[in-house]
């Protein structure tokens, strides 16, 4: 039996425009990957969304399974300032962005990867921020999750690299500091290896829900997994040899 997905997206949609957690009743959780993105897509037009996503989170974990995807509603630039008040958990998680400097328009065709490269302008170093609207997140199914955005709460763009295309992801270095401590570091450490892997799925993805728009910014998973913080903290992120970003979250 399928899920309702008008009372599910209207019960997390409410969570979000209040700022709080929820409890989710079985019924409504979904049992199927079509359900939570079909959820997902409600909670968008429930919460007003533009037709076209300003941003999207895409990741896997690993090489072989299948990605997923989430829309991201809210983008800030580095260094970024959110009330702490604003989040019920203070996640955060060192990413890689591109931003798209070509629209992929919705199309039958699908999108191959020279396609998606070539639309690409840039990369950008993130943070994404995770906060969850489920009361029981951390023992959720995997489904839930994706039905309540794998956890977005929103982007933070850092510096910019327009030469992608030779990097070695497969040595780059990654650190996270709060407070100027460094609390999480690795080398070589997403779990696809090459995150610009994703992003076919992730255009294609949104293919059917608006594409991808000029500008927009796709986020590639996190490499240090999800580390929480304080109010008061200031994170940030640094990917050597290609740039930074912060965001800090005063009381």
């Amino acid at each position: 039996m399928r899920v309702d997905i008008v009372q599910a997206s209207g019960l997390i949609a409410l969570a979000r425009r209040e700022g709080k957690r929820i409890p989710v009743p079985g019924v409504l959780r979904p049992a199927c990957a079509a359900d939570a993105y079909a959820i997902q897509d409600a909670i968008g037009k429930s919460l007003g969304a533009v037709a076209i996503a300003p941003g999207w989170k895409v990741g896997a974990p690993d090489a072989s399974t299948e990605p997923s995807a989430a829309p991201i509603y809210e983008i800030h630039t580095s260094p970024a300032r959110v009330p702490a008040k604003r989040m019920t958990m203070l996640g955060v998680e060192a990413e890689i962005a591109v931003v798209f400097e070509r629209a992929l328009a919705p199309r039958a065709e699908p999108y191959d990867e020279r396609e998606v490269l070539a639309a690409v302008r840039e990369l950008r170093i993130a943070i994404e921020l995770c906060d969850s609207r489920l009361d029981d997140w951390e023992r959720a199914d995997d489904l839930t999750r994706l039905a309540d955005h794998q956890l977005n709460f929103a982007l933070v763009l850092g510096d910019a690299c327009a030469r992608f295309h030779d990097i070695d992801f497969g040595t780059l270095a990654v650190l996270t500091r709060v407070d100027g401590r460094i609390i999480k570091q690795g080398t070589g450490c997403h779990a696809v290896g090459n995150p610009l892997r994703l992003l076919p799925w992730a255009a294609n993805h949104a293919r059917n829900r608006g594409g991808i728009g000029v500008g927009t910014a796709v986020t590639t998973g996190a490499w240090l997994g999800l580390h929480r913080v304080e109010p008061g903290s200031t994170v940030a992120v640094e990917f050597v040899g290609l740039g930074a970003a912060e965001v800090s979250f005063p009381r």
